[in-house]
């Protein structure tokens, strides 16, 4: 269980009024998806979440100047795009989807022209040095599934005599299918060398900010594999989103199995609309953890990393990906 997880409010940088930031974020022309994907599970996220999450890592030093900031899933660059409004160094925004990328896309172009981030170098205003869109589709392997049976026809048995496709006769279970945990997915990042789909160099930026899918349309884990790739990307922080139900699970995994230091920084209800034909309800809401993985001892109080802890890993040069 995860009593002792550090839950609270997300508190509002004091350099910047949310309501400015939230301002800001109203005026970008593609906020919603116009064809959602539900292979995607593409849903808006609230001009009020995007600007409250942005804050909060403003306030613990993993966003605005001197940091750099990768979206992964970033659909049409809502947040990432948060992050280069309050002025971060450079933000990468990676999709697989390339609709989604177009409009993200025109958003940056508005942001440009209306010089809210800069166009690839240094603003005499200090602000975003520019900001970079990637396609790249992240691998997972899904967990396997196997049937098992009882007894009775079509399964196999204790029971005696002949049954049809089994060895049993009477009344077992039906077969059913059970979920196989994927040890590799739930593998030590440290240790994982394998591909994960995103052509990407380990420990590129300061923050990785991800809103995975969370795994509940026939790809269970996807959300882990997505916070493990974050964990690749990222040399000081990682900002995800995961139900709240998973939160004793996902604890567990970052702090016994992979060593990792976790908070809960926020608990809120994601307002999901009604935008698929399966939806039957206006609206859902789905209770939602937001997490902080970082490296260091700081939770509340931030702590100045160091430039030798800084330069660790390989850090990219910034512009090199080319524009998707």
């Amino acid at each position: 269980e995860a009593e002792d997880d550090s839950v609270g409010t997300i508190t509002a940088y004091p350099t910047m009024k949310q309501k400015h930031l939230e301002s800001c974020l109203s005026s970008i022309p593609n906020r919603v998806f116009p064809d959602p994907k539900i292979q995607l599970e593409q849903y808006p996220t609230s001009v009020n979440l995007s600007a409250s999450i942005v804050l909060t890592a403003l306030a613990k030093g993993d966003a605005g100047k001197g940091r750099t900031v990768l979206d992964l899933g970033c659909g049409t660059g809502n947040l990432g795009l948060a992050f280069a409004i309050v002025k971060s160094d450079f933000v990468y925004l990676v999709d697989c989807d390339s609709d989604a990328l177009d409009l993200a896309r025109e958003n940056v172009e508005m942001l440009e022209e209306e010089e809210l981030i800069g166009s690839g170098s240094e603003d005499e205003d200090g602000c975003c040095m520019g900001v970079e869109l990637i396609m790249a589709k992240l691998k997972y392997d899904p967990p396997k599934k196997s049937q098992s049976g009882g007894g009775g026809r079509g399964g196999k048995g204790k029971g005696r005599g002949r049954g049809r496709g089994g060895g049993g006769r009477g009344r077992g279970s039906a077969s059913s299918s059970t979920t196989q945990p994927n040890e590799l997915l739930l593998l030590d990042p440290k240790l994982d060398d394998r591909d994960d789909g995103i052509p990407l160099p380990s420990k590129m930026v300061d923050t990785v900010i991800t809103n995975p899918p969370f795994g509940t349309k026939n790809n269970e884990g996807i959300d882990v594999q997505f916070l493990k790739t974050a964990i690749r990307l990222a040399r000081r922080s990682v900002y995800s989103f995961h139900k709240t139900s998973t939160r004793p699970f996902l604890v567990k995994l970052l702090r016994d199995k992979w060593g990792l230091n976790v908070e809960v920084v926020a608990e809120m209800k994601f307002d999901i609309p009604n935008m698929y034909k399966f939806h039957k309800q206006k609206c859902v809401d789905v209770e939602v953890d937001l997490i902080r993985v970082f490296w260091g001892e700081d939770t509340i109080e931030n702590k100045d990393v160091s430039d030798e802890e800084e330069s660790e890993g390989e850090e990219m040069p910034l512009g090199v990906c080319g524009v998707a």
